[in-house]
């Protein structure tokens, strides 16, 4: 009698070791060898790792608006107070040219470069309007670009959306207001307003 409630129990629990086995994934992290890796995008990417020098053969859509892929530099914020004279601000390697007669009155101006993974600078007062073009040129030593794109000056949400371009200026070495501007690689737009702004194509 105690052996054959013994060879019950045991096949009970044999029965139920199979039907458990039965219901187990084959995977041992639970994830289907034909299951995708998703790409990190654009911005959430370590472009630390990878080159900065162009690339012809970068998998990038170069027909559509994209900002650069950027190694994050340290963040900075200036704050400086311009009036009617006009003046610069520069933030990291990225520069302010407010001409004579741009404001009416003087205005603490902040411009703030994050550390991010696209070249950007935000500024304050948001929403200033300037009685003139004023100019702004953003550095991009820290980027990569496919050889085929030319970059230039977008304005873009909090959400990194391009919004629309700034119209590109072409400035001469020897113009005395880029005097203290250092970069090997820059572009130059216009502005009538402030609000973000980021290097894209």
């Amino acid at each position: 009698m105690m052996v054959r409630r013994f060879l019950i129990s045991l096949g009970l629990l044999a029965g139920a070791a199979a039907l458990v086995s039965s219901c187990r994934d084959a995977s041992p992290v639970g994830v289907e060898a034909g299951t995708p890796t998703l790409r990190a995008s654009r911005h959430g990417s370590d472009p630390a790792a990878d080159s900065l020098a162009d690339d012809g053969d970068e998998n990038e859509d170069e027909d559509g608006d994209s900002l650069l892929s950027c190694r994050p530099l340290p963040y900075d914020s200036v704050t400086r107070t311009i009036g009617p004279a006009g003046g610069f601000i520069e933030v990291r390697h990225n520069w302010l040219v407010i001409p004579r007669g741009a404001l009416r009155t003087a205005v603490a101006i902040t411009a703030v470069a994050p550390s991010d993974t696209v070249a950007m600078v935000r500024f304050q007062p948001a929403g200033l309007h300037f009685d003139k073009s004023t100019l702004l040129v953003l550095a991009y030593d820290n980027c990569r670009i496919p050889r085929s794109v030319t970059p230039r000056i977008a304005l873009v949400t909090d959400t990194y959306r391009v919004v629309e371009f700034l119209t590109s200026v072409n400035s001469p070495v020897d113009d005395p207001r880029f005097k203290k501007v250092h970069s090997t690689r820059q572009v130059i737009g216009e502005l009538q307003h402030f609000s973000n702004y980021a290097v894209a194509w």
